[in-house]
């Protein structure tokens, strides 16, 4: 049985069971379900789960890279529809903002941005372990599914970016590979990881692991694929659980109190 919101079902092709293809975006992200960036602010309190879903972050040029790459790699079509290159190197000209004004149904990309773009979409397919991901006869690409939790009764929701073969991928950009290492802990992608994996696992799906396709953002554009060992997924589960359950105990509380724990705490080193 899928627990995709009724306009998801009437309007959006269920490729398997509880998997749904072509799903907008924006759309995805403003329709019921927990995702695992709400999870993420719950951790913190409810207080930051709530000002994130009533102060959307501003978009940067870094976020905007980031979106438009990945519809470059994963879903060609919509990036071709949805983006053009600007008449000029800067943003500031004024023929790159007449051009912003006369395609105002378009995103504008800097040249120099579609340059980078392109680069880091030819070093994945350099990569013989990427590639062979890419063209997969099996691969889903930017699916959407829900699924309610079996403890709180909570509806959650992921968006994978690229699942073949039992294996959830997450393409992600970085300066260098490396540097994405470091940047587990900061961006919590341990939290991530297993959100995913248990999400399309109680749907049915027989995915047993996540993955990380990195590539560089600058010169030399290098790539590589990262797993997080089971101590990291396991700690992600218990940040999970710890968040759904907050916030399923609050949902229940006649205490409209969303900050933190309420009294002192004894503070040790």
């Amino acid at each position: 049985m899928s627990h995709a919101p009724k306009s998801i079902k009437e309007n959006y092709e269920e490729v398997i069971p509880s998997v749904y293809a072509m799903v907008p975006n924006e759309l995805y992200h403003s329709i019921d379900g927990i995702s695992s960036s709400d999870i993420k602010e719950l951790g913190k309190s409810i207080a930051h789960y709530h000002y994130s879903k009533e102060h959307q972050k501003k978009q940067t040029d870094a976020m905007l890279k980031g979106s438009a790459f990945h519809d470059m790699v994963l879903l060609p079509d919509v990036y071709e529809a949805t983006y053009m290159m600007g008449p000029t190197i800067t943003k500031t000209s004024k023929k790159y903002k007449q051009c912003v004004l006369d395609n105002p149904h378009k995103t504008v990309l800097p040249p120099r941005m579609i340059d980078d773009l392109e680069y880091m979409r030819d070093a994945l397919y350099k990569n013989p372990s990427i590639r062979e991901i890419l063209e997969s006869d099996t691969i889903l690409r930017e699916v959407s599914i829900w699924s309610k939790d079996t403890t709180t009764g909570l509806l959650r929701k992921c968006r994978p970016d690229i699942i073949v073969d039992g294996v959830v991928f997450d393409l992600k950009t970085s300066i260098v590979p490396h540097y994405f290492l470091k940047a587990v802990y900061e961006f919590k992608y341990h939290v991530s990881a297993p959100y995913y994996v248990d999400i399309c696992r109680d749907i049915g799906m027989n995915t047993d692991e996540f993955q990380f396709i990195v590539v560089g953002s600058k010169p030399p554009y290098l790539t590589g694929i990262y797993r997080l060992n089971d101590d990291l997924m396991e700690e992600g589960r218990d940040y999970i659980r710890s968040a759904l359950d907050t916030y399923a105990n609050y949902m229940l509380s006649s205490d409209d109190w969303d900050g933190l724990p309420q009294g002192r705490e004894v503070v040790t080193l």
